[in-house]
């Protein structure tokens, strides 16, 4: 495991108490950690996969957006949270480890050290509720016969 600045290493421990996804990258956007909350989101347990260089994971997950256009990695809430240092925000599809696309959304927080260099990114994900869609409307009911016509 590479040597981290300790802001990265008090990050990853609040990350691993949590009880929402978070996934921690350095200044590179390599991936430092994911806890076990986004296990469920990456389809993968961290132990299985540990770090993962930035290329590797963003191939993997394939991020995109609802309608099936690629997400350009500039605009991953991670690059732009450390891009611009401030928080970034997106709503997104990616691929887990285990081939399940995923509706997420995700908020990130740029790392900084005492002495201003942008050490990171913490990325804390959720699944999207899956609306489903609206039932058709019933059929409309049969018009009532007319009544016969009336004999007198």
């Amino acid at each position: 495991m590479p040597q981290y600045e300790v802001e990265l290493i008090l990050a990853r421990q609040l990350a691993g108490g949590l009880a929402v996804p978070v996934l921690l990258v350095d200044d590179r956007a390599d991936t430092v950690y994911f806890n076990e909350p986004a296990e469920v989101l990456f389809g993968r347990r961290f132990d299985e996969v540990d770090a993962l260089p930035f290329e590797e994971r963003t191939a993997m997950l394939a991020p995109r957006y609802a309608d099936g256009r690629t997400l350009p990695v500039g605009e991953l809430p991670g690059m732009r949270a450390m891009r611009d240092r401030r928080p970034a925000h997106a709503a997104f599809h990616m691929h887990g480890l285990d081939g399940v696309l995923r509706p997420v959304e995700a908020t990130a927080i740029p790392l900084e050290s005492a002495r201003g260099h942008v050490l990171g990114a913490l990325v804390v994900l959720w699944a999207q509720e899956l609306v489903p869609a609206a039932p058709p409307p019933e059929p409309a009911p049969p018009p009532e016969p007319a009544p016969p016509p009336d004999p007198a």
